[in-house]
């Protein structure tokens, strides 16, 4: 039997399906098999007819606001905005469109007339990509304060067919003959030498006070405070800061567990990387240094320009301006350098979880055991190695009270010093001024620079009479008294007893199960009996 094909156009049932079958006479297969049809749905004619989709509609009104600083009433965002409105309601505008106006206002706050269109990405950049009808400014130099800025925000607005207008009605940019943008272009050169005046003012106005150590605006920096004096600023004494920061420096100086930047930051209201930058820099010797715009386009600039931080001096060049008093010395100021020094080069403070006996258990076979912790979260020792391990209940009882059994009676040292003439920070003070004079000598002709030519030598006359005089070699007295060693054992901190177990040459060597001598072995180092090896002594001082 031969079945024939339908005709196509019978295979299109509705604009909403369509059949696919094979053309021509269709023969089953063997077996009685019928033929296979394939059908799929598709998407209706309508749904596959293209909706344009409509351009957004530009605003018929816009407000652009801008403002330099806050403090600035006289020109701030309410004032434009009022006048804003007025010069609107004058053009003809309804209150609906004001309204929507105002609602929506593009405003740049705390940025300079004199920055680029597009950079200011919260107000002007938003209306050129926006491109109401008409922009309403308050005045002139609330658009740019840059005479080609100016003249491309003009030419932007030709191309789009932008009205700007000025409430002071100063400037129409619908207007467009000669004498119009004439005397449009007379006023943003004017702004423009405002704003060169305004910075100048500014830049004069902060140098005067940082000569005279006064504290120029914005919150105090950390520890200082700001007080008044004769309605001026200057920079104070927080005596609580001032405590906690000299406390954490003595535990960072200390070293050991407590004495990492990450500790000694956390009792700090700063962060660990504002620490550091404290430190590093010399708001703590209560001077200041002084960062300007940087003249380069590469980040990170390496020429010596201005983005370079300098250090606030006096007129002469080489006097730091004291802005507050001193957290630390000279002296104290040269040790954290070092110590700085010493954390970035690698050196680490012990870990918190330390085990009480880290670094002095070994197995037998002379690995070091490291400290952790059980499947039960309970301490232990662990060979590095894996020779076994032992839990911390079966050992540091039992050293603790050997310790104080062999030891406990040995009487205690009072450690005393006399002499040492330290001069190092002081010295490093003079050198780096004497790099400031020598350096501004260079930029000096020979008829003016007599009166800092003999600053110099003053400061290298100075420099090696201190020189001189340095001499950092301590003198120990060492005095015995009646205090046992176990008062000071019970008495001491965790560091404290762990440094005097190390001082005593603690060694504690674990053997495998069975042992006939036990699993634990103590051992002690031989004392000598001066009191210059004492290490009950030693101890004594380290407490």
């Amino acid at each position: 039997m031969t079945t024939t094909a339908p005709a196509p156009a019978a295979l299109l049932s509705n604009a909403g399906q369509s059949t696919f079958a094979l053309a021509g006479p269709l023969t089953p297969l063997r077996g009685g098999v019928p033929p296979v049809v394939i059908r799929r749905l598709t998407r209706s004619l309508e749904s596959m007819t293209a909706t344009p989709t409509a351009a957004p509609a530009c605003p018929e009104l816009a407000f652009s606001l801008r403002l330099s600083r806050a403090s600035d009433e006289s020109s701030s965002l309410d004032v434009q905005l009022r006048a804003c409105r007025l010069k609107a309601e004058a053009l003809g505008y309804d209150a609906e469109t004001i309204a929507a106006a105002a609602a929506n206002a593009y405003i740049d706050d705390g940025v300079s007339g004199g920055s680029a269109l597009e950079g200011r990405k919260k107000g002007m950049a938003r209306i050129m990509a926006d491109r109401p009808v008409t922009v309403i400014a308050w005045k002139l130099d609330r658009f740019a304060r840059s005479v080609r800025e100016f003249q491309k925000l003009l030419d932007w607005a030709d191309e789009n067919g932008v009205r700007l207008v000025t409430s002071d009605s100063l400037m129409d940019s619908a207007d467009t003959s000669g004498t119009g943008r004439l005397i449009v272009t007379i006023i943003a050169a004017v702004a423009e030498w405002e704003l060169g005046i305004i910075t100048e003012r500014s830049t004069s106005a902060h140098e005067e006070r940082r000569e005279q150590g006064r504290w120029i605006s914005g919150k105090a920096p950390f520890p200082y405070r700001v007080e008044r004096r004769n309605g001026k600023a200057y920079l104070a004494e927080d005596p609580d800061a001032f405590a906690l920061v000299r406390k954490q420096i003595d535990a960072l100086l200390a070293g050991g567990k407590n004495g990492s930047l990450a500790a000694t930051a956390e009792p700090l209201p700063i962060g660990r990387q504002q620490w550091r930058k404290l430190l590093r820099g010399v708001v703590l010797r209560g001077q200041r240094e002084f960062k300007g715009k940087c003249t380069e386009k590469a980040k990170g600039c390496k020429h010596g320009c201005v983005c370079t931080p300098k250090l606030v001096t006096e007129a002469d060049g080489v006097t730091p301006v004291q802005f507050g008093p001193e957290v630390i010395d000279a002296a104290t100021y040269k040790r954290v350098q070092d110590r700085l020094k010493e954390l970035e080069a690698g050196e680490r403070a012990e870990r918190r979880d330390a085990p009480w006996l880290a670094g002095m258990v070994l197995c037998s076979q002379g690995c070091k055991m490291n400290g952790g912790l059980s499947g039960r979260k309970k301490a232990l020792y662990k060979c590095e190695n894996g020779h076994g391990s032992i839990m911390a209940d079966r050992i540091e009882p039992q050293v603790f009270e050997e310790f104080r059994d062999k030891h406990g009676n040995e009487l205690l040292y009072q450690v005393s010093y006399s002499g040492g003439i330290d001069h190092s920070g002081e010295l490093d003070d003079l050198d780096a001024k004497i790099r400031r004079g020598n350096a501004n000598l260079l930029l000096m002709e020979a008829d003016d620079a007599a009166d800092l030519r003999a600053l110099v030598a003053d400061l290298k006359a100075t420099h090696d009479r201190l020189s001189a005089e340095h001499n950092p070699e301590v003198t120990e007295t060492w005095t015995l008294t009646d205090t046992p060693l176990w008062e000071a054992w019970d008495a001491a901190t965790e560091d404290a007893r762990r440094a005097l177990l190390a001082d005593w040459g603690c060694k504690v060597t674990v053997y495998p199960n069975g042992h006939p001598g036990g699993r634990v072995a103590i051992q002690w180092r031989p004392l000598e009996k001066t009191p210059e090896d004492s290490e009950s002594a030693a101890y004594q001082k380290a407490a």
